[in-house]
Order: structure tokens, then C-alpha cells, then sequence
């Protein structure tokens, strides 16, 4: 794993439990189809107990996206072609200027593609700043024209 994605993951909070889980499934992935990963991004949310959950882990190459959903507990991976696959996105941003994350701030990214594929990519906290770089190096690009 990236030094740089271990960085992210405990910016986020997450224990090495969890961080060691992610480590195993990019190798899942890396096995199967061995393209770089650039990058990597854990859904989240804030729960009634003002506790936050992870959901699911993207993952970006190049040519493809990755999820493992329900990555915490389960084994639920998928994979998609995103090159200029991109048809439509939507943002939903809450306390969050593009700028500064708060402990209030939420973000959600939803993406579909041309094969009608959709992808759901929720922030909160400090994460919106991730999601943030997610939307601009890897939904924007490929965005079909």
C-alpha cells in the first residue's frame, strides 16, 4: 500500500485493523487486474450516535474504478471501466465550501456512466477534503463528451 493511502486512511480514523483490511483487498484487486492504483477513498457517514461508520472503499486506476462494499464486514467487490465513461454527476454539499472542512461538513458525489453504472461517494469531516480531490482528478476527467 502507498504510504500516502495509509496516511489518508488514519487522517480519517481509522484503526490498523481496518487499515491492514484495505491493505488485503487492493492486493485482492492487484491480483486480478495488476494496474496501478492512484487512488483510494473510504465512504463514510456520521451515525445517530454522532459516531462515524465506513461504508465502502473506491479505488482508482487509471482505466477503472473498484468498490468493496460493505468493506468492514464483507467481501463484495466489484469493478467498472470509468475512461471517458462518465455521463452524469451530481453534487450535495453540506457546511462545505470547497475550501475548509468542519466537523459539520458532508459531501456527496453521485456519478453514472454511459452503461448505467452509478456510484454513491459520501463524506463527512475532514473526509470531504478527500472526496473533494476524488470528484477532480477522477469523475471530472471522465466525463463523457
Amino acid at each position: 500500500m502507498k504510504p500516502e493511502f495509509e496516511d489518508y486512511l488514519k487522517a480519517i480514523g481509522m484503526t490498523k485493523i481496518l487499515i491492514e483490511r484495505i491493505r488485503t483487498i487492493i492486493e485482492f484487486y492487484l491480483g486480478i487486474y495488476p494496474e496501478e492504483i492512484q487512488s483510494i477513498f473510504v465512504t463514510d457517514l456520521i451515525n445517530g450516535d454522532g459516531q462515524r461508520e465506513y461504508v465502502s472503499l473506491w479505488l482508482f486506476s487509471e482505466k477503472y474504478l473498484m468498490e468493496a462494499k460493505s468493506f468492514t464486514t464483507e467481501d463484495n467487490f466489484d469493478m467498472t471501466p470509468v475512461n471517458n465513461r462518465i455521463k452524469y454527476w451530481s453534487i450535495e454539499k453540506q457546511d462545505y465550501n470547497f475550501k475548509s472542512a468542519t466537523d459539520q461538513s458532508r459531501l456527496y458525489v453521485r456519478f453514472q456512466t454511459d452503461v448505467d453504472i452509478s456510484g454513491d461517494l459520501k463524506a463527512s469531516k475532514e473526509n470531504c477534503e478527500f472526496l473533494k480531490t476524488i470528484f477532480i482528478h477522477h469523475i471530472l476527467p471522465n466525463l463523457k463528451e
